[in-house]
């Protein structure tokens, strides 16, 4: 079978969920979805996906949105590495690796490192599924000793070349960190729930949590489903972003199979001996005097991190501290 049924909310495990949305994915606007969405990544063979569902289910115990029919075994192999080439991937993360973006990891790594209270070369660090090592590789650079779960032997050599030691999954369970790093991962998780638990008693300090901000992803799909068109591939064609992207991303067929609001993180941190201490994704702002232009940059940037801080949107980011 390429798909298996979650008969349980996979965070609370409650067995009462209702199904907001659900559709053949020989649908045409499932279809038109998917190829519009790995057109560029990949190749798409929809024999695959024969006699599924994409089946969307609410929970009313924690308020997770979930899809009901998740990717196993070979399929799964084949979504990301056939669907996903990685060598598209590799690129696309390569061209990610900016100035700007650069700036953004170091601000937000010094100010969870500040939170820690230790220094950098005393703070040990786990990226949950690091990927091309975007947040490892800057936290490495700073002093700290980084470990890394990770699938495949690319990401493996990579996580070598970056001083960054790799861990097999079953190793979280034996051992704790400062900090637990997760950047859009707990979205992909089949069991989210009993690995939030897992990554919770592997935190000494701080854990980290940012995933696809969902808004009013249940309205939009009860109220039209999914639309035709990947964000994704209008994003490369330079089209102007719609009002509901994020919301449609949250709920991305095959890929983001649990869609959490702030109710569902409260919900896991309460049960996890976590409390929820930041909503922003903070960081510093380093002020370049080398030119007038550059230092009133500098002081532009400052101002957005304030404004944020202050309005405080929802965006996907959870910080927590241990209790």
């Amino acid at each position: 079978m390429n798909f298996s049924a979650r008969t349980r909310c996979p965070v609370c495990e409650a067995e009462a969920f209702s199904i907001v949305f659900e559709a053949d994915y020989n649908d045409p606007k499932i279809v038109g979805f998917l190829k519009t969405h790995y057109h560029h990544q990949g190749t798409i063979d929809f024999t695959r996906f024969s006699g599924a569902y994409y089946t969307v289910a609410h929970c009313d115990g924690c308020d997770l949105l979930f899809q009901v029919n998740v990717p196993t075994g070979d399929l799964l192999d084949y979504i990301y590495n056939h669907m996903i080439d990685p060598t598209v991937l590799h690129d696309v993360e390569r061209e990610r690796i900016t100035l700007d973006s650069v700036d953004k990891i170091i601000g937000e790594m010094t100010t969870l490192f500040r939170m820690a209270g230790k220094a950098p070369a005393d703070i040990t660090m786990l990226d949950y599924g690091m990927g091309y090592g975007r947040y490892a590789r800057i936290a490495r650079g700073m002093g700290a000793t980084v470990y890394a779960t990770e699938i495949g032997e690319e990401k493996r050599q990579i996580a070598l070349s970056l001083g960054v030691k790799t861990i097999d999954d079953a190793a979280i369970d034996t051992m704790q960190f400062d900090i637990v790093h997760t950047e859009q991962v707990l979205e992909h998780l089949i069991q989210p729930g009993r690995d939030f638990a897992r990554l919770a008693r592997a935190s000494r300090i701080l854990f980290k949590a940012a995933v696809p901000a969902r808004g009013a992803a249940r309205e939009m799909l009860a109220r039209s489903g999914l639309p035709a068109i990947s964000p994704y591939y209008r994003a490369i064609q330079g089209d102007k972003p719609e009002p509901t992207d994020d919301a449609v991303v949250s709920v991305q067929p095959l890929e983001h199979l649990n869609a959490y609001s702030p109710a569902t993180m409260e919900w896991l941190a309460s049960r996890n001996g976590l409390e929820l201490i930041s909503r922003v994704r903070m960081g510093t702002v380093g002020v370049d005097v080398s030119s007038p232009k550059r230092f009133a940059r500098s002081a532009a940037k400052t101002a957005k991190m304030l404004a944020k801080s202050i309005i405080r949107p929802d965006k996907g980011y959870y910080l927590f501290r241990k209790r």
